[in-house]
């Protein structure tokens, strides 16, 4: 059985010193060693001429890429409008930054039906289709409707929202009842589950049955939990490597036997970024000691320059950054440095392990890897100490950090406190409790347990009719 995998970008290996050892790099080298189907976006746009989308395949290994050229404004609209301006904030509970025009479902609906009109092409009887994110919450509809009647299934890489959040989408119902052509769908937490849940029973006239399964109509799609790992190996092996880089050793002279806290986050209102530097500021008020004995790496690389809410939240914390280092700092002590670009994750590694405590402290995160990978990059003799939102989802798994509530900025500046003066043993505990659960739950697995879980779950195969909600 092949399968064909659809995302809204694809990772080509030209791009892996970008993502290697990510989420990306683990698919493209499932793509590889497989012969599987990666589909996505290729970042360019079909001309209006064109009568059918252009595709663009290349080769890696035994599988391949397809990138796809997609209509300039209808991609816009779905990228930067509906994706981005509308699904986004509401799946972080973000309903305040909604924003909402009904080109934004029409172009939504036109992307989707493109690309699954691309997977058809390419699929076969035997294929199947594994469908990532909420770009194409309506692809697997699409697909059913063009004839397909192979497994399809469905993860969600972001949390999944209260009902009484959802409802404040326009057409949520149109967007979401879509999801009933999948057979299986996937989610990073048990309480994402439960409120998808919720949601179609009460939402979308789905049945129960049991507790992991719903009946739409004729059809039955089972849900599951598949949190996100990380390939511990590369993290641990390119922390060990690189922490006597140049690099590396530079920034350790700076430190003068201070110590690091590291934050490494994309820039996005979701991640908490303003409360973690009121945080930080709070913790070198009440800690007036700590001013020249602590320096503050937050790497943040921009993204979604387009939306308007990204540029208020990336000037809000340019300014914040400024504030603190003006009032805190001094001509040989930077306490706070705050850097708008990408690092490979090489050097992420050993970024790391030079870090006392790891800060991520997101509002709303579906998983948040940052946290995984910061813990497999430790010395095992000497861990540093996470600072944890419990809106992660990786709290769920990462117990054994200091899980903090990212808007009680008093706890949280208490727990930077902690987390640098932890004792050698406490550290060494938490750290092997949680590399444990890092290397039960790696990303390798968490690929493989969802396919086999697809293939069981499949419906028999079901006249067109019959495919539509209840």
């Amino acid at each position: 059985m092949d399968t064909i995998l659809v995302s809204n970008r694809v990772a080509e290996p030209s791009r892996t010193g970008a993502v290697s050892g990510g989420l990306a790099a683990v698919l493209l080298s499932a793509v590889k060693t497989s012969g599987a189907t990666w589909i996505g976006a290729s970042g360019k746009f079909a001309s209006a001429e064109d009568a059918r989308v252009p595709t663009h395949s290349k080769k890696v290994g035994a599988g391949t890429l397809t990138m796809v050229d997609l209509p300039v404004t209808d991609y816009r609209r779905f990228y930067n409008g509906m994706a981005n301006a509308a699904l986004w904030p509401i799946l972080h509970y973000r309903a305040d930054l909604l924003r909402y025009e009904p080109e934004f479902v029409a172009s939504y609906r036109a992307i989707n039906r493109i690309m699954a009109n691309v997977v058809a092409e390419r699929a076969g009887p035997d294929s199947l289709v594994w469908v990532h994110d909420y770009h194409y919450f309506m692809l697997g509809e699409f697909l059913r409707e063009s004839g397909f009647a192979g497994p399809i299934g469905f993860f969600l890489h972001t949390p999944f929202p209260t009902k009484s959040v959802l409802i404040c989408l326009p057409e949520h119902r149109t967007v979401l009842k879509a999801l009933s052509a999948y057979d299986l769908i996937g989610f990073q937490t048990d309480e994402d589950l439960l409120r998808f849940r919720d949601y179609a029973t009460t939402k979308l006239s789905a049945t129960m049955v049991g507790q992991t399964e719903l009946q739409f109509g004729e059809r039955r799609v089972k849900l599951g939990i598949f949190p996100v790992g990380i390939n511990v190996d590369f993290f641990a092996e390119a922390a060990r490597e690189n922490i006597d880089s140049n690099k590396i050793n530079r920034i350790k002279r700076g430190l003068h036997h201070g110590k690091m806290v590291i934050g490494v986050d994309r820039l996005d209102y979701s991640k908490g970024l303003p409360e973690r530097f009121a945080a930080y500021e709070r913790f070198l008020t009440i800690y007036p000691d700590e001013r020249k004995r602590v320096s503050f790496l937050q790497i943040t690389p921009p993204t979604r320059s387009a939306v308007d809410s990204y540029r208020r939240v990336r000037a809000e914390l340019a300014s914040h950054a400024g504030d603190i280092n003006a009032r805190f700092g001094d001509v040989d002590w930077m306490v706070l440095r705050y850097i708008n670009e990408s690092f490979p994750p090489d050097q992420l590694a050993a970024l790391y392990r030079v870090s006392k405590v790891g800060c991520v402290t997101p509002l709303r995160d579906g998983m948040n890897l940052v946290a995984k990978e910061y813990i497999a990059s430790q010395d095992p003799d000497d861990p540093g100490v996470l600072v944890l939102s419990k809106f992660a989802g990786a709290a769920k798994e990462l117990n054994a950090a200091l899980v903090v509530n990212p808007y009680d900025i008093g706890e949280f500046a208490q727990a930077l406190y902690r987390a640098l003066y932890m004792e050698r043993t406490e550290r060494v505990e938490r750290w092997g409790a949680m590399m444990k659960t890092l290397r039960g739950g790696n990303i390798t697995r968490w690929y493989k347990g969802f396919i086999d879980s697809l293939r069981e779950s499949a419906n028999p195969p079901l006249s067109v009719a019959s495919r539509s909600v209840a």
